[in-house]
C-alpha cells in the first residue's frame, strides 16, 4: 500500500471517529435535557395524564417504524451515476410512507379512544401523525447529508429539535396543558427538523429521465423494513413477557435495571450505527474495500465503544446505589448483567451495516428473525426459575448470538475469490 492510500485510510478512520464522537456528544445532550424534563413532568402531571400521554406516544412510536423503511440508505449507497434517478424514486416512496403513517396514526386513535373510552386519544395520535408531514420535504435531503458523512451536521439537527421538544414540554407543563403537554411539542418542534436539514443539505439531484420502478426500491428496503420491526418486537416484548410472567413489580426492578444499565451503552451504539453505514456505504460497490473498511472499523471504533460499554458494566456496583439511592443497590447484579448482554452489540451492529451496504438485507432479515426467535425464547423459558435467571439467559444469548452473526455477514460479504485467497493465505 502506497504512503498516500495509507494516508487516506488513516484520514477516512478518523472521520469516523470524529463522526461517532459528534453523534455520541449529540445522543448524550439529548439524554440529559430529557432527563431533566421527565423529573419535572413527575412533579407536575398526575399518574392518569402520564397514562394518557403514554398510550398515544407508544402507539405513534410503533407506526413510526414504518418511517424506518431503508429508502435512505438507498439513497446513501446508490453510485454516482444513478443517485438522480434513485432520489426521485426515493421521493415518490416517502410520499406514499408518509400518507399511509398518517392514516395509521388516525385508525390506531379511533380505537384506542373507543378501548380507553377516551376521546382526545384520536386528536392526539392524529396530531403525531401530522408532525411525519415534513418528511416529503426533508428526507432526501437529510439522507443526502447523511451520504456526504456531515454527521456533525446531522447530530446538530437532531439534538436542536428533540431539545426544543424538551423545552416546550416543560413550559406546556408548567403552563398546566396536562398529558398535551408531552403530544404537542412532537407536532411543534418538526418544522425545526425539516428548517435545520434544507439548511445543512444540498438540494435533491435534477433528473429528468424516467426514475426507477418503486419494487426495485421496495426489494432492498422491504427486508430492511422487517429488521427493524423485529428489532421493535426485542426492544419491547422483554418487558412485556416479563410483565405477563412475574407481574408488574418484577417489571418495574426490570425496567429500572435496563434503563440504568443500557442508557449509556445505547447512546454510543446508535452513534456507532449512524456514523459506520454512510462511511461503509461509500465504498459498497467495491467489495474489497467494503471488508476492509469494516475490520479497520472492528479496530478503531467498535472494539473501544465495547471495552467502555464493559466499564459500565463493571462501575455498576458503584454507581447503582450513589446515583439512584441505596434502595436499588438490590438491582446492581441485574444493572451489571444488562450492561454485560450490550458489550457484543457494537459488533453485532456494524455487521448490520455491513450487509446494509453490501445490499444483503434479506439475511439481515433472516438473521433478525432467529435472533428475536432465540432471545426472547431464552428470556420466557429462564423467567420460569427467576427474574435473575432470564437476564441471564438474555445476557448469554445477546453475547453468543452478536459475535457469531459478525462472524457469518462478514463471511457472507466476501466472495469465494476472497475466501479462498485468505485460506491459501493463512498458516498451515
Amino acid at each position: 500500500m502506497t504512503l498516500i492510500a495509507k494516508l487516506r485510510d488513516r484520514i477516512a478512520g478518523d472521520r469516523l471517529t470524529r463522526n461517532i464522537g459528534w453523534y455520541g456528544l449529540a445522543e448524550a445532550i439529548v439524554r440529559v435535557s430529557r432527563l431533566v424534563t421527565t423529573i419535572l413532568l413527575a412533579r407536575l402531571l398526575l399518574p392518569t395524564e402520564f397514562g394518557i400521554a403514554a398510550i398515544a406516544l407508544t402507539a405513534s412510536e410503533l407506526i413510526r417504524v414504518l418511517a424506518s423503511n431503508g429508502i435512505g440508505q438507498t439513497i446513501i449507497r446508490a453510485r454516482d451515476d444513478e443517485l438522480a434517478a434513485v432520489c426521485a424514486t426515493a421521493q415518490r416512496a416517502i410520499r406514499l410512507v408518509t400518507v399511509a403513517i398518517i392514516v395509521l396514526h388516525v385508525v390506531v386513535g379511533i380505537v384506542l379512544a373507543y378501548a380507553y373510552a377516551r376521546p382526545e386519544l384520536v386528536v392526539m395520535t392524529t396530531l403525531l401523525g401530522c408532525a411525519f408531514l415534513v418528511m416529503p420535504f426533508g428526507d432526501v435531503r437529510y439522507f443526502l447529508v447523511m451520504r456526504t458523512q456531515r454527521m456533525r451536521a446531522i447530530a446538530a439537527v437532531t439534538a436542536s429539535q428533540v431539545i426544543a421538544d424538551n423545552a416546550l414540554t416543560a413550559i406546556f407543563a408548567l403552563s398546566g396543558f396536562g398529558a398535551w403537554a408531552i403530544v404537542l411539542p412532537k407536532l411543534l418542534t418538526a418544522p425545526i427538523w425539516l428548517a435545520g436539514v434544507r439548511r445543512v443539505a444540498p438540494p435533491a439531484p435534477v433528473h429528468t429521465g424516467d426514475t426507477r420502478p418503486l419494487a426495485s426500491m421496495f426489494s432492498f428496503a422491504g427486508p430492511l423494513l422487517v429488521s427493524e420491526v423485529l428489532a421493535v418486537v426485542r426492544g419491547q416484548g422483554d418487558k412485556l413477557i416479563v410483565g405477563a410472567m412475574l407481574g408488574i413489580e418484577a417489571l418495574g426492578i426490570y425496567y429500572f435495571a435496563y434503563n440504568a444499565g443500557l442508557g449509556l451503552s445505547l447512546s454510543l451504539t446508535n452513534a456507532l450505527s449512524t456514523s459506520l453505514y454512510p462511511h461503509l456505504a461509500e465504498v459498497a460497490h467495491q467489495r474489497n474495500e467494503l471488508v476492509a473498511r469494516f475490520d479497520r472499523a472492528l479496530r478503531k471504533s467498535v472494539a473501544v465503544i465495547a471495552g467502555l460499554i464493559a466499564l459500565q458494566a463493571a462501575a455498576t456496583f458503584l454507581y447503582v446505589p450513589l446515583v439512584f439511592s441505596q434502595k436499588w443497590a438490590f438491582a446492581t447484579p441485574l444493572v451489571a448483567l444488562l450492561c454485560l448482554s450490550a458489550v457484543a452489540k457494537p459488533l453485532g451492529d456494524a455487521a448490520v451495516q455491513l450487509l446494509r451496504a453490501a445490499g444483503r438485507t434479506s439475511d439481515e432479515a433472516r438473521a433478525a428473525a432467529i435472533f428475536t426467535a432465540m432471545q426472547l425464547g431464552a428470556l420466557a423459558i429462564a423467567l420460569t426459575s427467576s427474574l435473575t435467571a432470564g437476564i441471564i439467559a438474555l445476557t448469554a444469548v445477546a453475547l453468543t448470538f452478536q459475535v457469531a452473526f459478525a462472524l457469518w455477514a462478514r463471511h457472507r460479504v466476501m466472495g469465494p475469490a476472497d475466501r479462498a485467497a485468505a485460506t491459501e493465505g493463512a498458516p498451515a
